[in-house]
């Protein structure tokens, strides 16, 4: 559990290589650029939980109020155990490491399934991992990859924050922090398969190694180096994501009973209005983007269709002079060319209504394209004054 770009990839990518089953290449997440060592996501969960984003009129970066996901948890939950079945099942009897970011915003659906004991067992079926990271060296990554302004990612690692330490109130996790991982690596990563040992069967424990996982995390991941108590934190956070962001570090190492204050676990209505307008601004610039596309793609053929009709035209008005010519030079021929000619000349009629008609579609479409033009450039200024640095929104990544 965590927010993007805050840690999860790293440790959950340490878990399967020690010998936890995440998933086969083909059931993962390609690596990109912003995550060359993967992603350790399963594509199926990932596309289930946007799926049920994208019907609350929610997404990734904008997260739906809880209320909403509350009312549509029990619709959804039969199919998210179908997921986890699906996984256990491939796993063959290895542990098994579940991760997707977006779980955070889907908890009300996600906890009795991930919960659930298996029969005979007093353990529950799967354990919280919480991987806490500085809020702002995980907005200062969020910024780096999407271009979004520092105050937006913030306010999403506030929401996802909140929906976790809310979802598990009362409820035993393991802590990781990422700053400390990411120091001592090997020594935080036997620790770390030491602690989640005591959940497993002791059969289950033995098919994992801190060996295996050898080399995998190293310290040049972690690229921002960010205190709470630097000049930028007390600057950019607000009051409540500088209170969470303390409680979260000041959790213990290891497995803790999470009970944190009530006004922590209060979906915080700035950071969704915050974020909802963000995403809303750049779906307007996207959809404006598209419209200027579609025009000026239109102008394009338009002006193609002109040049084809006025070589054609050209090609018919050869046809006739070299027609007119054989008439004029074969008098026997003459009544043949004569209606030859007739018919290219009803034939170059025809063709020069349609160009009239491709020039008049061709003018209407390159009016509307000067009036996208004109909207897009005044949405590209007021896009590069929200945005730090003229940076611009980009295509996320999970």
């Amino acid at each position: 559990m965590g927010m993007h770009r805050s840690g999860t990839s790293a440790i959950a990518g340490f878990l399967a290589k020690a010998g936890y089953y995440a998933g086969t290449d083909e059931e993962l997440l390609p690596p990109a650029a912003d995550n060359p060592k993967g992603f350790f996501e399963r594509s199926d969960v990932n596309a289930f939980n946007d799926e049920l984003l994208a019907s609350l009129n929610g997404a990734w970066d904008r997260p739906p109020a809880r209320p909403l996901v509350e009312q549509a948890a029990p619709a959804w939950e039969a199919r998210a155990r179908q997921l986890v079945k699906v996984l256990e099942d491939s796993a063959q009897g290895r542990p098994v490491v579940l991760k997707d970011p977006r779980v955070s915003l889907a908890m009300a659906v996600w906890r009795p399934v991930l919960e659930k004991s298996s029969e005979g067992s007093s353990k529950d079926r799967f354990s919280w991992l919480v991987v806490d990271r500085n809020p702002v060296d995980t907005a200062l990554s969020v910024r780096k990859r999407d271009g979004r302004p520092l105050s937006v990612a913030l306010a999403l690692w506030e929401l996802y924050s909140t929906e976790i330490v809310a979802g598990l109130a009362g409820r035993r996790a393991l802590v990781v922090h990422y700053e400390d991982f990411i120091a001592s690596p090997s020594e935080q990563g036997r620790a770390l398969l030491e602690r989640l040992a005591e959940a497993l069967p002791e059969s289950t424990g033995k098919m994992v190694s801190v060996e295996r996982a050898r080399g995998f995390v190293s310290e040049s991941m972690r690229h921002h180096r960010t205190t709470l108590d630097s000049p930028l934190a007390t600057e950019v956070l607000t009051g409540r994501q500088m209170a969470l962001a303390r409680w979260l570090a000041a959790l213990p190492q290891g497995w803790a009973e999470l009970r944190p204050p009530a006004s922590l676990t209060s979906q915080p209505e700035a950071a969704l209005v915050a974020a909802a307008e963000y995403y809303d601004a750049m779906g307007d610039r996207y959809g404006m983007e598209q419209a200027y596309d579609t025009e000026r793609h239109r102008a394009l053929h338009f002006e193609q269709a002109t040049e084809l009709k006025d070589r054609h035209i050209a090609n018919i008005e050869s046809a006739l002079e070299a027609a007119a010519k054989r008439a004029e030079s074969a008098e026997e021929r003459t009544e043949e060319l004569t209606g030859e000619v007739k018919r290219l000349e009803e034939e170059n009629s025809t063709l020069r209504a349609e160009l009239k008609r491709l020039r008049e579609d061709g003018a209407a479409a390159a009016n509307n394209l000067l009036t996208i033009a004109r909207a897009r450039l005044t949405g590209s200024r007021l896009g590069r004054a929200d945005a730090p640095n003229g940076e611009v929104r980009g295509t996320p990544r999970s």
